[in-house]
C-alpha cells in the first residue's frame, strides 16, 4: 500500500489504514483504493485544466516579473540534491547541497560532501563550504553569520563559513509517544498489527531529526520540524549560542514534508500550508493575526492541497508567499494581508515540494528553488 498519509498532521488515520488495508480482505481493499485513485486523478486533472482556463483570463494573474535565468546549483550525475537556499547580505545565494539521504536510498557511498554552494547574483560559483550536517534549512543573521539546520543538527557559521557552533535539533532526541488515541485504537486492534505499529513508530523516530525551516531575528532562532508524536509539526525558539529550546507553536498541518517558518521584528511568520493560510504569531507563540483563504482560479488565492508553501519577508516588511502549484508562482502580500499581485509565474504541471523563495537586497530580482532540477530560477525585468 502507498502511504501518502504520512504527510497528514494526524497520525491516526494512517494507522487506521494501517491496520484497515492489512486486515481480511485487504487485498481486494487495496485494489478498490487503486481503482478510486485512478479516478480521483481523473477528476483531478479535468478540475486543473478547467482552472487553468479561468487564470488565463483574469489579468490579476499576469505576474510582474518573468523568468532571466536559471542557476544549476547540481551537477551532472551527482547524487545529491539542492534542498533549500537563502540570499546572503551581500547578494550572494547560499545554496544547500545535501547528500546523506540520497546516498542511503541509492544503497552506495559517494566522495560528495554536504554542503554550502556559493553563488553570485549573475549566477557564476564562487566556492563550497562543507558543512558536519545534512543541509534542510538555511538563514542568516544581520551580522551575515549562517545558520543551517537538518540531519538531527544545527550549526552556525560565520559570514565566511567556518563552523562556530553545533547542537542538536530541539526534537531530534525527543522520544516518540504515540497519542491516547493511537493508543486505544491499538488495544482494539490486538497484537497481530505490530509491524505495522511499529513501521508507524520508525518514521516518527526518522522524521523527527528533519528541519523544514529556519529563521533568526535580533534575538531567537526559529525552528520548525517534525514532532515526534504524530505527523504534525512544531516551532521551537532557541537563542543564537543554538541552547535553551523551548517549543512555541504545536500542531501545525503541514503536507509533503513541508513547513517553513520566517521571522521579523519578534514575530513568526508562518506559512500553514494545511490550512490554506499565513498566519503571524508573537515570539511566545501568540497568534497575531492570518490571511488566505484557499481556491484554485482568484488570484489572491491559495490553490493546491496545501499552499503557500515557503514564505519570505521583504527589507519593506511585505510578504512573498511561493506555492508549488500548479501554477509554480511567487505572490506578494502586505503585513496585513492586502494582496499586492503576482510576482512571478513559472508554468509546470505543479509537485508538492518546497519552493523557498527569496528577493535581492535592491528588490529587482527574485529567486524561487527548484528541487526537480536542483537549480535557483531568477525573475526580473529583461
Amino acid at each position: 500500500m502507498k502511504l501518502r498519509a504520512f504527510n497528514t498532521a494526524s497520525g491516526v488515520w494512517v494507522l487506521a489504514t494501517l491496520l484497515w488495508v492489512s486486515g481480511p480482505g485487504g487485498t481486494v481493499r487495496a485494489a478498490n483504493d487503486a481503482s478510486e485513485e485512478k479516478n480521483e486523478a481523473s477528476t483531478y486533472e479535468a478540475q486543473q485544466r478547467a482552472a487553468a482556463a479561468q487564470r488565463q483570463k483574469d489579468p490579476a494573474w499576469k505576474p510582474a516579473h518573468e523568468e532571466i535565468a536559471v542557476i544549476r546549483v547540481g551537477k551532472e550525475k551527482e547524487t545529491g540534491s539542492l534542498s533549500n537556499f537563502c540570499v546572503a547580505k551581500d547578494g550572494n545565494l547560499l545554496a544547500c547541497w545535501s547528500v546523506e539521504d540520497e546516498g542511503r536510498r541509492r544503497g552506495k557511498k559517494t566522495a560528495e560532501a554536504n554542503e554550502i554552494r556559493v553563488f553570485s547574483p549573475a549566477g557564476k560559483f564562487l566556492k563550497a563550504i562543507p558543512l558536519s550536517a545534512e543541509p534542510g534549512a538555511i538563514c542568516v543573521d544581520q551580522e551575515g553569520n549562517i545558520f543551517v539546520g537538518g540531519g538531527g543538527k544545527l550549526l552556525k557559521l560565520d559570514p565566511q563559513g567556518k563552523e562556530l557552533l553545533t547542537a542538536d535539533s530541539p526534537a531530534a532526541r525527543l522520544p516518540v509517544a504515540l497519542p491516547k488515541e493511537m493508543q486505544e485504537m491499538l488495544k482494539e486492534a490486538g497484537a497481530s498489527k505490530k509491524q505495522e505499529v511499529e513501521e508507524y513508530k520508525r518514521n516518527l523516530e526518522q522524521r523527527r531529526g528533519e528541519i523544514t525551516g529556519i529563521a533568526v531575528t535580533k534575538q531567537d532562532l526559529f525552528v520548525a520540524c517534525p514532532s515526534p508524536n504524530d505527523f504534525s509539526y512544531c516551532i521551537y525558539r532557541t537563542n543564537h549560542q543554538l541552547a535553551e529550546p523551548k517549543q512555541v507553536v504545536e500542531k501545525l498541518r503541514g503536507c509533503c514534508g513541508q513547513m517553513d517558518v520566517q521571522a521579523a521584528d519578534d514575530k513568526i511568520w508562518i506559512p500553514h500550508n494545511g490550512r490554506h493560510c499565513v498566519e503571524c504569531l508573537d515570539r511566545e507563540g501568540k497568534a497575531l493575526s492570518k490571511f488566505g483563504k484557499a481556491g484554485r482560479t482568484k488570484a489572491d488565492q491559495f490553490g493546491g492541497c496545501c499552499e503557500p508553501k515557503n514564505l519570505r519577508i521583504t527589507a519593506s516588511g511585505e510578504i512573498l508567499a511561493a506555492e508549488s502549484g500548479p501554477p509554480t508562482c511567487i505572490k506578494k502580500f502586505s503585513a496585513d494581508g492586502k494582496f499586492l499581485g503576482v510576482v512571478a509565474v513559472q508554468e509546470s504541471r505543479g509537485n508538492c515540494v518546497r519552493v523557498s523563495v527569496d528577493v535581492s537586497p535592491d528588490g529587482k530580482q527574485f529567486y524561487l528553488l527548484d528541487t526537480e532540477q536542483n537549480a535557483i530560477r531568477v525573475f526580473g525585468t529583461k
